[in-house]
């Protein structure tokens, strides 16, 4: 019989991470992080079968890389 405990897997480690999750993890808000979305600035992806979004975390690194700095 398969084990079927649940394995934790630390937020920074996550390949891919839920609205929530993404926003908790560069600081921002999840009306922010959808926002991103919805302009086309952050990309995401769809399990099959599934309506619910997930934010590649190699999307999310890129994107807050774009982010404007601020100047001094």
């Amino acid at each position: 019989m398969a084990d079927s405990r649940i394995v934790f897997v630390p937020i920074e480690c996550r390949p891919l991470l839920g609205v929530a999750e993404a926003a908790a993890l560069c600081g921002l808000t999840e009306k922010a992080i959808r926002c991103a979305v919805r302009r086309g600035d952050l990309l995401v992806c769809y399990v099959p079968g599934s309506s619910t979004m997930r934010i590649r975390r190699r999307d999310l690194d890129d994107w807050i890389g774009m982010l404007p700095g601020r100047m001094q």
